[in-house]
């Protein structure tokens, strides 16, 4: 097997120095910008190519890392060489492998595949990617070859997933990732209008959210909850609304209460969150 990577950016960057690292045949990269091309072909050792047609010529299999606004165009644009017999993958998240639209006439296979990692660093991101779970899907042959290759060869658990439901997952990952972000932004929000500065703030979290987060990842959320809700405190959850109101934040407060009501009342089904779920209903 012999890669070719269209895209020079972080995905693509860090799964060129994670396969070389492995002693996995990367040919080089492709970009629009030549000058991403070059920096990580130098960083990988691996070549620069100046066309598609080239880099699809020296490849047997074609991983498409570009953004996900610019996979069909790339598609669009390699459908027109010969692909007989080879392998393209391209790493959306939210994208499936239909969107190679005529793959079954050109004798090439192709998959989706999408790790779950957090690409944070063009040149540091590769030590790290041994940790990522990878989901797939596509045709059989493709799935089958990727499996190969990042399952049993590099260790990767693999996970399959159904095109129709890779939106579905991609928003999922948002919500555990971006979204967690904008929840912990709205914590130092409140903090701020306490009078911390936005680094004491970020301290005074760092414990609570660390511990948190280690609690779900290893006992999952119904015995992780914690706090008012599930204590079915219900003055104090009147007392959160009523100070939070008009700060912006008190629909995040809401909506979030009420997934939270869900899972203590799977925790505690003999307690009775009828105040609560009342309190914090939609208008």
């Amino acid at each position: 097997m012999v890669i070719g990577i269209i895209g020079a950016g972080k995905v693509g960057t860090t799964l060129g120095a994670y396969l070389k690292e492995h002693n996995i045949s990367v040919s080089g990269y492709y970009s629009r910008s030549i000058e991403s091309a070059r920096e990580a072909a130098n960083f990988t050792k691996t070549k620069i190519y100046q066309s598609v047609e080239e880099i699809i010529g020296e490849s047997d299999t074609l991983f498409l890392t570009t953004p996900d606004g610019e996979i069909r165009n790339v598609w669009d644009c390699i459908i027109s060489y010969s692909l007989t017999g080879k392998t393209i993958c391209h790493f959306s998240g939210s994208l499936s492998s239909r969107i190679f639209s005529g793959i079954e006439t050109t004798g090439a296979v192709g998959c989706s595949i999408h790790p779950m990692y957090a690409f944070s660093d063009k040149f540091t991101s590769y030590q790290q990617f041994h940790t990522a779970y990878l989901t797939m899907e596509g045709n059989s042959e493709a799935v089958s070859k990727m499996q190969k290759l990042f399952g049993d060869r590099l260790g990767h658990k693999i996970l399959k997933i159904s095109a129709q439901n890779k939106i579905k997952y991609h928003a999922a990952a948002a919500l555990a990732s971006n979204y967690m972000v904008g929840l912990f932004q709205a914590s130092l929000d409140l903090l701020g209008d306490c009078g911390f500065s936005e680094e004491d703030s970020r301290q005074l979290l760092a414990p609570l959210v660390m511990e948190n987060v280690k609690a779900m990842l290893e006992k999952g959320t119904v015995q992780a909850l914690t706090g008012p809700i599930e204590r079915n405190d219900v003055e104090t959850v009147e007392k959160h609304r009523a100070a939070i109101n008009s700060t912006g934040v008190e629909e995040i407060y809401d909506s979030l209460g009420r997934e939270l009501v869900a899972i203590a009342e799977r925790k505690n089904p003999d307690r009775d969150y009828a105040k609560i779920k009342n309190m914090l209903k939609r208008d």
